[in-house]
């Protein structure tokens, strides 16, 4: 923390201003949109203390007016971390979805929903809720077909992928869903990323104490994200919430089989797969040697076929459901096509 009184006063009167006139907190330099090997960040993106949970007067529900609404654009699919810091005194939580455009939180419509009732508002919402369930309904996507009545929202929530309560309290909401410290996953399946993973951790340094909370969503799709962020402790201050968005680079095998499926996208449907390492061996004959082969692969269940990179000769394979192994290019070349980096 800060020792000077006034500029720590300064930047919690301005995070307030902030969250009391602008639902949607703004990135550095307006960039919201992630691409591969870079960082988008919000400085001081919310500074409410329970506008996450924590607030007794709202059963532990998200306090949507007071909190931060942040969106971003995923253009290339890749490993994602969210982190959310503050001082000591203030411990952030968030929840991640996937937006079906760029979600408007929006007071004037969205909080005429009664909060109590199975819509919810953004007044006092389920935080850690799927969208068409109890307490998220009014901020659910109007084509999403399992949804209890009342979402009737363009560009709305699609999926909750994962959220961190960064205090050391379990909390239970309104609905009776459980906000549990630390870091979660809570998606339905790995349509939009391949897992979900956190920690909250908690750091001395010699300008203060800071609280970290921390997401990695691996192999994050393309498309719109949402972002929902404020404090978890009533008995904490309001101090500044800073958030960071990082997307690893992609690597240059990657790069290539995300190229290949660009080329052939009948034969290989489902971009942005899991890459997995195999390694297949033969047994020696009377006439030939073992041969050992390391393949980084992708496997596409709709077809039946196989992309990958041998690791002893760098060339890109194919393999279809008859079990025909096709040589499509040197994986150097491809790469170069593909202006990989």
């Amino acid at each position: 923390m800060k020792k000077m009184y006034t500029l720590k006063a300064g930047l919690i009167t301005s995070s307030l201003l902030l969250s009391a006139t602008a639902y949607a907190a703004p990135w550095v330099n307006d960039d919201n949109v992630l691409e591969a090997g870079t960082t988008i960040q919000a400085i001081s993106a919310n500074s409410n203390k329970n506008s996450y949970t924590s607030n007794s007067a709202l059963t532990n529900r998200a306090w949507g007016m007071t909190g931060a609404w942040l969106n971003f654009e995923v253009q290339q699919a890749t490993d994602v971390m969210v982190s959310a810091s503050s001082a000591m005194t203030n411990a952030p939580g968030f929840t991640i979805y996937r937006a079906d455009g760029v979600f408007i939180a929006s007071p004037g419509a969205q909080g005429k929903n009664d909060k109590d009732g199975t819509e919810g508002a953004i007044h006092a919402f389920n935080q850690v809720g799927q969208p068409g369930k109890p307490g998220l309904v009014w901020a659910t996507d109007n084509d999403v077909v399992d949804s209890l009545e009342g979402n009737t929202v363009e560009n709305g929530l699609v999926q909750t992928l994962g959220y961190v309560n960064g205090s050391s309290t379990d909390f239970i909401n309104l609905w009776e869903d459980n906000v549990l410290s630390g870091a979660h996953d809570v998606s339905i399946d790995n349509k939009y990323e391949s897992g979900v993973y956190g920690s909250v951790q908690h750091h001395s340094g010699p300008n203060g104490h800071t609280n970290y909370s921390n997401l990695t969503l691996v192999n994050l799709q393309p498309g719109h994200y949402t972002l929902f962020v404020g404090g978890t402790n009533s008995d904490g201050e309001d101090t500044p919430i800073d958030v960071k968005v990082s997307a690893l680079a992609v690597s240059v095998a990657d790069c290539v089989l995300n190229y290949q499926e660009q080329q052939e996208p009948t034969n290989y449907p489902t971009a942005g797969l899991t890459s997995q390492t195999l390694v297949t061996s033969t047994e020696a004959t009377e006439d030939t040697e073992a041969v050992s082969t390391t393949y980084y692969y992708r496997y596409y269940a709709e077809t039946g076929s196989y992309l990958g990179i041998a690791k002893e000769d760098n060339y890109l394979y194919s393999l279809n459901q008859n079990g025909e192994l096709n040589q499509v290019g040197d994986a150097a070349d491809l790469a170069a096509a593909a202006d990989c980096k």
